[in-house]
C-alpha cells in the first residue's frame, strides 16, 4: 500500500549531517518504504507503540525513527548515530516529542 513520506524539518537537518552515502541509503529506503508501506527486520524494527527504527550499517550504525500518521502518511522523525548496544532513551524521547506535532 503506497504511503506519502514526510520528513520533519529537524530530522532533515540531522540527516544532512551524515556522509553522502548514508543520506543516499536513507533516501532509497524512504522510496521503498513509500512504495511498500513497511519494512521488516533487519531493515526496520518496532521500538515503541507508534515508533519504528530504520537501520543502516556502514562504518557505524545509523538509525532513523519514523511513524505512521493516518492511513496515508509516514513521518520521518529523528536521525542519529548509534554508539551503544541499546538505543538511547533520549533519542526515543526526541522522536516521540516530534511525533506529537503530527498526531
Amino acid at each position: 500500500m503506497k504511503k506519502k513520506i514526510l520528513i520533519d524539518r529537524n530530522a532533515k537537518k540531522e540527516l544532512g549531517e551524515f556522509v553522502e552515502k548514508i543520506q543516499i541509503e536513507f533516501e532509497a529506503y524512504f522510496m521503498i518504504l513509500g512504495e511498500k508501506g513497511k519494512f521488516d527486520f533487519p531493515e526496520s524494527k518496532k521500538v515503541d507503540k507508534n515508533l519504528f527504527e530504520l537501520r543502516i550499517k556502514f562504518k557505524g550504525e545509523y538509525r532513523g525513527f519514523y511513524s505512521y500518521v493516518g492511513k496515508d502518511y509516514i513521518i520521518i522523525l529523528h536521525f542519529f548515530i548509534k554508539k551503544t548496544k541499546k538505543t538511547p532513551i533520549r533519542n526515543i524521547k526526541t522522536a516521540r516529542r516530534r511525533l506529537k506535532q503530527y498526531e
